[in-house]
């Protein structure tokens, strides 16, 4: 084997060999997705139900404090009209049984009298000097906040006003007896400020004639 040729072969054997040598790039692998989590699917499961069960109570719950609203409120009319219809049958017509049957309201933790009723006594006032044969029930409430004793108390306030107000005009006491519900008769069980405004008052029964 001549120089050269030798020189030739030398070359080709080194090329090969480099070659074989050579490490290949890596083969870039696509990221998988996360195995889903099944303990985690099962508790977002059970969330969306606990909360679909909890709209459902909820909507349960306003309807059923909507229909004794109702019946409250239904309940209460029925008992105005009695007073009416009791009233009447002692000789008054129906709008003077309608005023006598009237409520006085009261402010929130209060047994004062407010201007507008004081004048709603005034006509209650009149009736009752034109018809001595009438006695009177005045009955005191109270909205549902505090204790059932302290709106016992505050309801005789609110009824011992108004008796307080129609002796001191010339009505004899024992034609006025005044009793306390405190918060146990609701004219209207929402928990509202306009519920509670409602349920703060007198109510006037006339109970029978003194003849």
């Amino acid at each position: 084997m001549n120089g050269r040729t030798w020189r030739t072969t030398a070359v080709a054997v080194f090329a090969l060999v480099a070659a074989c040598s050579h490490t290949p790039p890596p083969v870039a692998v696509a990221p998988q997705p996360a195995a889903p989590d099944s303990a985690a699917m099962v508790a977002q499961a059970a969330a969306r139900a606990d909360s679909i069960a909890a709209a459902k109570a909820h909507a349960d719950s306003l309807a059923a404090a909507a229909a004794r609203a109702d019946s409250v409120r239904a309940e209460a009319m029925r008992e105005t009209v009695d007073a009416s219809k009791d009233a009447m049958s002692t000789g008054l017509d129906a709008a003077d049984a309608a005023t006598m049957a009237e409520r006085v309201h009261f402010d929130y933790n209060m047994a004062d009298l407010k201007t507008p009723d004081v004048a709603l006594l005034q006509q209650k006032l009149a009736i009752l000097q034109a018809h001595p044969q009438l006695v009177v029930q005045i009955a005191g409430n109270c909205d549902e906040r505090g204790s059932e004793e302290y709106n016992l108390a505050l309801g005789e306030r609110r009824a011992a006003a108004a008796s307080r107000w129609l002796t001191a005009h010339g009505i004899a006491t024992e034609r006025i007896s005044i009793i306390s519900y405190g918060k146990e008769r609701p004219i209207d069980p929402a928990h509202t400020e306009e519920a509670w405004a409602q349920n703060r008052r007198d109510d006037f029964v006339v109970t029978r004639s003194t003849q």
